[in-house]
């Protein structure tokens, strides 16, 4: 359960910031036009203003979203548990 915990920790944290990375990305390839009808020229300014805009807006959605796929990834790892090794030889007979 520690794992899924995690997992939704790692994702959200994950998500939000892929979301800053692609209001960056608009930002700087669109400028003000991709995040308010603003006239700023495309370029390193837009790229922190769109990054900021994008996470202060919709940083609930990313973040729930990539809680859910943490989560999940943690629950599949946490259901999954490691075979202990096995020794060859006490299994064909031969002893130690």
């Amino acid at each position: 359960m520690k794992r899924t915990a995690i997992g939704a920790g790692i994702g959200a944290a994950c998500g939000v910031l892929a979301l800053a990375a692609t209001g960056a990305a608009a930002g700087y390839a669109q400028g003000g036009e991709a995040f308010a009808r603003i006239s700023i020229p495309p370029g390193a300014y837009a790229a922190c203003l769109g990054a900021f805009v994008y996470t202060a807006y919709f940083w609930w959605l990313a973040g729930t979203i990539g809680a859910i796929i943490g989560a999940l990834a943690g629950l599949g790892s946490w259901l999954v548990r490691p075979v202990p090794p096995s020794n060859a030889r006490v299994l064909q007979g031969r002893g130690t």
